[in-house]
């Protein structure tokens, strides 16, 4: 082998121990939370939900890690427009979210229940003008409503009051360790405490909508005019709420952090 195709060699072997080094320098800090439960979500205050940890990585591929950084830089780039770093916040680093299917369908089922105290069937048409108002969702997901609990991807149930009395809406999201969701669970309250009146129709909608968001993979905004902003006054997705959801199912699920 002649001198010039070692040192080729050489040079594209010591190239790729630097891009190996300079991967792990630029990935970010991650906040490493110990858990067995699902992420929560919630539309009142703020709370930090107990996080899925997926399987520890071993010897991953450097394509691998390539993406990863790839992807990571791009969230950078995006920072300004969406929302997705507090979503990272709350799950390890990981991305979550819905998995890829060939019709973009959510099964969704609104699971009436008429021993709750105050429970109409008005209370589904709220559930479903929320869902509607994520139809036409850039990310191009399709929210069809199904009859059977079982075969639905999120169930929408209804209580009298949450254990927090501020929260009107709460989400459980539970992943595998790649990222991919695999069930989801929106509860709506119907008062706020036991001598208040039903939570009125406008509000209900928008409660709805938010949690729909949140059962998308969607995390909070920081931004009062988003409807993912923790306590929103508005009843549709915002161009950020938009944008957040796009760019959430325009990467692959899965960790972001080097193992």
């Amino acid at each position: 082998m002649s001198p010039r195709i070692l040192g080729v060699i050489a040079a594209v072997l010591v190239a790729l121990i630097v891009l190996s080094r300079a991967q792990r320098q630029d990935a970010p800090a991650a906040t490493v939370i110990n858990a067995d439960t699902d992420a929560l979500v919630t539309a009142g205050a703020p709370t930090q939900g107990a996080v899925v940890r997926g399987p520890d990585s071993i010897g991953t591929p450097s394509i691998d890690l390539l993406a990863r950084l790839a992807i990571r830089r791009r969230l950078e780039r995006d920072r300004g427009r969406v929302y997705l770093d507090s979503l990272l916040l709350q799950t390890d680093s990981t991305l979550v979210r819905w998995p890829d299917r060939a019709d973009k369908t959510i099964r969704i089922a609104l699971v009436a229940d008429t021993t709750v105290p105050g429970f109409t069937p008005a209370l589904l048409d709220h559930a479903r003008a929320g869902m509607a108002a994520w139809q036409s969702n850039e990310a191009g997901l399709q929210l069809r409503e199904v009859d059977d609990p079982l075969t639905a991807d999120i169930r929408v149930e209804w209580v009298t009051m949450l254990p927090d009395s501020a929260q009107l809406g709460l989400t459980e999201i539970s992943w595998e360790g790649n990222g991919s969701a695999n069930r989801a669970r929106i509860q709506l309250a119907l008062r706020t405490n036991p001598d208040s009146q039903v939570v009125p129709a406008a509000i209900a909608r928008r409660v709805a909508a938010h949690e729909f968001g949140h059962a998308l993979g969607l995390p909070h905004s920081p931004v009062d005019t988003d409807l993912m902003f923790p306590s929103s006054p508005v009843a549709a997705p915002s161009r950020r709420d938009q944008a957040t959801l796009l760019l959430l199912y325009a990467v692959p699920s899965g960790p972001l952090k080097d193992p």
